[in-house]
């Protein structure tokens, strides 16, 4: 099962945060957990996530975006992506 080796075979997707500093996810192979996970490198620090916890971490992230954008039309500053 070890043929797929994330870490190797697949290609990282980096993007600028709102600051300009870099933001990396990509699938990686864990050999502790003996299992691919995905990888997210925000400025410098990494974290790894199991897929299991991927749904809820999406649906808070989510979550989080659509509050703070409310928030933002809200009070007069919404968002200029897009335009």
């Amino acid at each position: 099962m070890n043929a797929f080796d994330a870490s190797k075979n697949t290609r990282p997707m980096t993007f600028a945060d709102i600051d300009g500093r870099p933001v990396t996810v990509r699938p990686y192979y864990d050999a502790g957990l003996a299992r691919n996970v995905v990888e997210l490198v925000v400025h410098g620090a990494t974290v790894r996530l199991s897929g299991g916890i991927i749904p809820s971490f999406t649906e808070g992230l989510s979550m989080a975006a659509l509050v703070g954008e409310i928030e933002n039309a809200l009070t007069g500053n919404p968002t200029t992506l897009g335009k």
